[in-house]
């Protein structure tokens, strides 16, 4: 531990690891929502590019005007809306946790669905697309992320947090992790680090994740993210779905650089 905190050149700091054999759910829950609460302040970091319209529908409204009670009809609205004001999308991609309701509205309105596979994430996580494929810089996307981020099974199990002799949070990791099949998996919610941590506290943080997943038997790891691809293949983890190519902007020493939205795995 020490040689490993002197890589991220900060000797005071210390990894706390808990789980729900030493900590009680509430407290796991509250330590997730530090660590995501960190995680926002680091996304305000990027922008969406010009190219990408977000959409957040509400979950709660299960009126046929909403986006569970007709998923087709709630996206052609919207889509309607923008080229109305001259911003027809090329391209719509919707992700969504709630695949089991929405995808026969989806289907019928010609949307091709591809079921992203995470054991130990949320059921029933499927995209819906429908236009053509499109690389960075072309074309408009409109993308609608409708996600359950309250799903019983996505509860943190595990959290892993680097604190200061203050008990500053400088980085931490939270997730989920479920059997299937006789193998053990896990669901990456949150990795992420304070704007002021030392170069090299993220690939830390990684590593202890992957040390303490394979102590507690995992084999494969699952993630999506809009901002971390090239982060996280160079820890090994490779692409199993490319949703929108780059949706999310940065200035990077004076040029601006784009991350897509992709679903990542890796096996331990």
């Amino acid at each position: 531990m020490d040689s490993a905190l002197r890589a991220v050149e900060n000797p005071d700091l210390r990894l706390v690891r808990l789980t729900l054999a030493d900590a009680s759910p509430q407290t796991m829950q509250d330590e997730a929502a530090a660590v995501f609460e960190l995680f926002l302040r680091r996304e305000a970091e990027f922008g969406v590019h010009p190219s990408v319209v977000i959409d957040h529908p509400d979950i709660s409204d299960r009126s046929d005007k909403g986006f569970i009670g007709d998923a087709a009809r709630y996206v052609a609205a919207r889509s309607d809306a923008l080229a109305a004001e001259g911003r027809a999308p090329d391209r719509i991609v919707v992700l969504t946790t709630f695949g089991d309701l929405v995808g026969p509205s989806l289907a019928a309105a010609g949307f091709e669905s591809t079921v992203i596979d995470m054991p130990a994430g949320p059921d029933h996580t499927c995209a819906y697309i429908r236009g053509p494929a499109m690389p960075a810089g072309t074309g408009s996307t409109l993308y609608v992320e409708a996600v359950n981020e309250a799903d019983e099974k996505i509860k943190p199990a595990f959290a892993l947090k680097l604190v200061d002799g203050q008990g500053q949070l400088h980085g931490g990791v939270c997730g989920s992790i479920h059997e299937r099949g006789g193998r053990r998996y896990a669901y990456l919610a949150t990795l992420t680090t304070a704007a002021e941590a030392a170069q090299g506290t993220g690939t830390f943080l990684a590593e202890e994740l992957f040390r303490f997943l394979r102590d507690q038997g995992v084999s494969t790891v699952h993630l999506g993210t809009q901002t971390a691809a090239a982060f996280y293949r160079k820890l090994g983890f490779r692409v199993v779905h490319r949703l929108v190519p780059g949706m999310r902007t940065r200035m990077v020493g004076g040029r601006e650089v784009r991350d897509d939205l992709v679903m990542l795995a890796m096996d331990l």
